[in-house]
């Protein structure tokens, strides 16, 4: 039997397999240009992740051979190519594979540029260059889905121990064989491979609606290949799970992915979600089956992924072939029926996403990933960028589809001195409430470096002596003036970058990796410590960024002011301090925009989730446990309360997600054999709905509703103060741009002025044991914060 082919290509020609048409019809369309892949992307004739990205690259790659570039220069030629592939990456938003192909080709192109050649053999070196690049995308991916479907079937083998004697059955979504890729398939090439070595008993596959690619397409490559099988419904899976798991040794869902993220949350097609509950729900195993170019480490959660709605039609109405009234099938007729009434509201989501709570195993090209005793995926083993639990920014032309090489780029010639500044700060110990040594040390090293500096006094946090020092560190540019005794009064700056000084517990001193092997420092050297990150690592950059606008003279002295406060891991009494000072007497009103210090990998935050935080009360009636109907259990109405809060839809917003709830503390009872009269639970709240006025409050009414309904009497909640959802500004060309989940001092700063967040490392270590980032972000970060302040200063 011939192989099934979904895309054919010889250089200069590329035929696609119209995959709406099957699986009735064998029919191929000619691509021979980007608007033609733009619409066989769009229309769905073509579709899975790897296939998409394909398509797209030797389309272009088609129209290049056949002379579509008229460009004479080299740079006019790179212009036309990227305006082209940009143009493409629009046919799909949500598969990663695209837009890593797209980064691939991008790089090749301009490693192909040669400096001093004539402008003929430079532009035929470019175009060159890009389509032996293309082609290799295609090689590639073939030789992925098997080493992909190898891996799969031996972890799954492994997991149950599967013989010929005892094959497993296994279910499937969507379409993620042959048809979707260049050949064999994703997670139908596990099945594929399974198969082949005795070890499928069974195969079911989803119809998946409402497109149908597993009716259409799934059932159509089963059959033409032998591979025992049945199709159901979508909504069947649960039934046979419930009815047939054991009889048929029903061992895992395995599924494709448009996107996997940094955590392990994944989007695939709508449907995928529930799948997932369900196999838990019944002890089958959920595997994602994925290249690393569907990885994307520069994507924090699934919650940042865009999902694209589609047309209300393809849930209303439904087109085929037409079955005559014997039974037969008629291909040459086709018809289109409605199903729904067409005046109902539809909502019609392409994707959905997976947490990755719900997933056992990611397959890839180079082996499957597990989730670790933290119940994390460490994607190290088949990723090495993701390291030590880290993910770097690189700029768009370095990140191709396989991993990054090392950095070896020339140092800037503030290196040492940014590297040393970070240390200092790391080695001073500056917990929230004891950030005086800090300040301190501030105080010394900017007067140093020709900066005036003020130190305001800040009330004593919490639980230390009243009369502790305590100070944020102002400063500004230039040595002290006798003429200019009170440079808080007298000067009015443009822009303030700040930051704060206080750390989380626990200390963790200063590391090296470069220091621990006895390497030369260079941009992937990996600095350790308490503060490493969250937030030395934005102070030290921010000051060395405008020390160095300073002496180049890009920027005014007057136009710039330094803030690095106290308090922000706790209650954010530093900023509230000094916001309250600096707009007495109006003396903030010239202020045209902030920059905040925190990790956000080197992005531009345009915002960040509100929050609060509350403590629940529980009071409930004592007696014997033996005779539980004679009291009132607060620990089990507090169980039961938050429970139901958990279960409960919060609010969310496509920009900022969900809302969510994280009990830190629970304390009440006295004794085991005691119904406990008293109970408590502390709350902090992430609020992903409403606006920054209003959004918090509207979470904690719902919250109370939760409560009083289940006892009216027994609770009460003392809430603290919070806020909504904060919006920042992330106009400036050339960042990437994300939503963060963690609060930050942007609101404590009051004022109408904009408000940019950014900064080196990534917050998902910053609090943790291995709190790291690289030599290369802080380095980043120096020139990100520079772009950022001129950007300002400009406008």
């Amino acid at each position: 039997m011939a192989t099934l082919e979904a895309i054919k290509y010889s250089r200069g020609s590329l035929l696609v397999l119209d995959q709406l048409r099957l699986p009735h019809e064998h029919h191929y369309d000619e691509v021979s240009t980007s608007e033609e892949a733009f619409g066989c992307i769009r229309s769905m004739r073509v579709r899975g992740a790897p296939a998409i990205a394909i398509v797209a690259a030797l389309a272009h790659a088609v129209e290049l051979h056949n002379g579509s570039c008229t460009a004479t220069s080299p740079e006019d030629t790179l212009t036309y190519i990227d305006s082209r592939l940009d143009y493409l990456r629009e046919s799909r938003p949500t598969a990663v594979d695209l837009f890593n192909a797209i980064a691939l080709l991008k790089a090749a192109v301009r490693a192909a540029r040669i400096e001093g050649v004539s402008h003929p053999e430079a532009k035929d070196a470019i175009l060159r260059a890009y389509i032996e690049a293309a082609e290799t995308i295609l090689a590639k991916d073939l030789q992925n889905n098997m080493a992909i479907g190898a891996h799969g079937a031996a972890w799954l083998q492994q997991q149950y121990n599967a013989s010929a004697d005892r094959p497993l059955s296994v279910l499937t979504h969507c379409n993620t064989g042959s048809l979707a890729t260049s050949g064999h398939g994703t997670a139908l090439g596990i099945i594929r491979s399974l198969h082949s070595q005795g070890l499928l008993k069974h195969a079911y596959c989803t119809e998946t609606r409402p497109y149908n690619q597993g009716s259409r397409l799934t059932s159509f490559e089963l059959v033409y290949e032998g591979i025992p099988s049945t199709l159901i419904t979508d909504s069947m899976a649960g039934a046979l799970f419930a009815l047939r798991r054991d009889a048929m040794h029903i061992g895992a869902v395995i599924v494709g992915a448009d996107r996997v993220v940094r955590n392990g949350d994944t989007a695939n097609k709508i449907g995928t979600y529930t799948l997932a509950v369900l196999a838990r729900h019944h002890g089958v195993k959920f595997v994602v089956a994925a290249p690393t170019t569907s990885i994307d480490l520069e994507t924090e959660m699934g919650a940042a992924i865009h999902i694209e709605e589609r047309k209300r039609e393809e849930l209303t109405q439904i087109s085929g072939v037409v079955v005559n009234a014997d039974g037969s099938v008629d291909s040459s007729k086709t018809a289109r029926v409605a199903i729904a009434d067409q005046r109902i509201g539809v909502w019609n989501p392409a994707f959905d996403v997976t947490p990755h709570a719900l997933i056992d195993a990611i397959v890839t090209e180079k082996g499957a990933v597990v989730k670790g005793a933290d119940g994390k995926f460490d994607f190290s083993t088949v990723m090495p960028e993701s390291a030590q639990g880290l993910v770097f920014s690189h700029p768009p032309e370095q990140q191709p589809i396989l991993a990054a090489p090392p950095h070896h780029s020339t140092p800037p010639p503030y290196r040492s001195t940014l590297l040393s500044l970070h240390k200092s700060l790391i080695d001073i110990p500056s917990l929230s409430g004891a950030e005086h040594p800090a300040a301190l040390f501030l105080q010394t090293y900017l007067s140093a470096h020709n900066y005036t500096v003020a130190l305001q006094q800040v009330a004593a946090a919490p639980g230390t002596p009243a009369n502790a020092p305590r100070y944020n560190v102002l400063a500004w540019p230039g040595s002290p003036s006798p003429s200019d005794p009170d440079p808080a009064r007298s000067r009015a700056p443009r822009v303030l970058v700040t930051s704060h000084i206080d750390v989380v517990p626990p200390y963790i001193p200063y590391s090296s990796s470069a220091a621990d092997d006895g390497e030369e420092v260079t941009g992937d050297t990996v600095i350790r410590g308490r503060g490493s990150v969250d937030a030395k690592g934005s102070v030290a950059a921010q000051i060395t960024a405008v020390s160095e606008l300073l002496a180049a003279g890009a920027v005014r002295s007057e136009d710039v002011m330094l803030l690095f406060v106290v308090g922000e891991e706790t209650s954010g009494d530093g900023m509230k301090a000094f916001s309250a000072e600096f707009h007495r007497e109006g003396r903030g009103r010239g202020l045209e925009a902030a920059v905040f210090g925190e990790p956000t990998e080197n992005r531009l935050a345009c915002g960040h989730k509100g929050v609060f935080g509350g403590t629940v009360y529980v009071q409930g009636r004592a007696g014997h446990s033996g005779y539980p109907w004679l009291g009132k259990s607060a620990t089990g109405l507090l169980i039961k309360g938050l429970e139901a809060v958990f279960e409960a839809d919060l609010g969310s917003s496509e920009r900022f997600g969900n809302t969510t709830v994280n009990v830190g503390r629970i304390a009440g009872g006295v004794a085991a054999n005691v119904i406990a009269k008293e109970a408590s639970a502390l709350l902090a709240v992430r609020v992903g709905h409403g606006d920054f006025e209003t959004g918090a409050v509207e979470v904690e009414k719902k919250i109370e509703k939760i409560f009083g309904d289940l006892d009216e009497e027994a609770f009460t909640i003392k809430w603290s103060h919070g806020y909504g959802p904060v919006e920042c500004d992330c106009d400036i060309d050339g960042f990437k741009t994300v939503i963060t989940n963690y609060g930050t001092d942007v609101p404590n700063l009051k004022g109408d002025h904009a408000s940019y967040l950014y900064g080196p490392g990534t917050i998902l270590v910053a609090h943790g044991d291995d709190e790291a980032l690289r030599v290369r972000d802080l380095e980043e970060a120096v020139e990100g914060y520079k772009k950022i302040i001129q950007h300002v200063l400009k406008n």
